[in-house]
């Protein structure tokens, strides 16, 4: 495949040309943008897959996610990355459509990323005893909702429908992917809900956010769980099995709509999400025609 001319800066974006780096695939562009749930600015990163057109000659699916610095490069990550640019080249290489990928970067400080990334409900302390601050992440993704999708796609070469928007993470990003599936049902198609944490909430205020939200396959789409048990990993497992039981149970998903993986060896790292990235986004994304 001929590589296009990518141009330097695309609005506010700039095109990231970082030496080292890790990426092998697609083109990096980064912007700091104002948010509302921080002071001052914050790096946002658009990654364009290997076959975007910059003439316009198709548009692509788009996945929003939390933790943007992981995502293509481990040289812009102090945790690891998860190897999205080999993973959809992986899946193009399949005839699957490429999704372009937009990630917010994460604060260095964890409990105010645990703040942005948290529900707004009382929480209790995880079982290592860790204070996690009642979260604001209503307002991180009414950002991504009003703000953030309607200058991407203004940019961007992307589809707009909701059954080709996606949001995604894992871990703190994981609970807030979840959760947004439930509060933007008419915004996001699909959720990529990785190694959530759902013991920082008791089973009975699970209950009652699903009780107000009402999800159900046609008004929310696709969900892809993921969790391991290895290590600090295991325990989020017990909460994901439950999850996993109670929507096929009481809300009607079945395995047209949630996919779910459990592998007890995976621990709670990068290397093993970008594992399981592919068949996750294989889930959400069409072939191509």
């Amino acid at each position: 495949m001929s590589k296009p001319f990518a141009p330097k800066s695309i609005g506010p974006f700039t095109r990231y040309l970082g030496k080292p780096s890790s990426m092998r695939y697609g083109y990096l562009y980064e912007a700091n943008l104002p948010v509302p749930f921080s002071k001052g600015k914050r790096k946002i990163h658009v990654w364009l897959p290997r076959d975007y057109s910059f003439l316009g000659k198709k548009k692509h699916p788009v996945l929003y996610m939390a933790d943007g610095q992981n995502m293509v490069d481990v040289y812009l990550t102090r945790f690891g990355d998860w190897h999205l640019d080999r993973v959809i080249e992986k899946l193009r290489q399949q005839g699957y459509e490429t999704p372009i990928l937009v990630g917010i970067d994460s604060p260095h400080n964890s409990k105010k990323r645990s703040k942005e990334l948290n529900p707004p409900y009382p929480t209790e302390n995880d079982p290592k005893k860790i204070e996690i601050p009642d979260g604001i992440a209503d307002i991180f993704l009414s950002y991504i909702v009003d703000t953030l999708k309607p200058l991407i796609d203004s940019l961007f070469f992307s589809k707009k429908e909701k059954e080709d928007t996606a949001i995604g993470g894992s871990s703190m990003g994981g609970i807030m992917a979840f959760y947004g599936f439930l509060l933007h049902p008419e915004t996001f198609g699909f959720s990529l809900s990785y190694s959530v944490p759902f013991f920082f909430y008791k089973e009975a205020t699970w209950k009652k956010i699903l009780e107000k939200y009402g999800p159900s396959p046609k008004k929310n789409g696709k969900l892809a769980l993921y969790v391991g048990g290895k290590g600090f990993e295991k325990m989020f497992a017990p909460g994901s099995i439950k999850m996993e039981e109670f929507l096929r149970k009481h809300y009607g998903f079945d395995e047209n709509h949630l996919e779910f993986t459990y592998d007890p060896e995976a621990e709670h790292q990068e290397e093993y999400w970008s594992k399981n990235a592919t068949h996750s986004l294989a889930f959400w994304l069409k072939k191509s025609i």
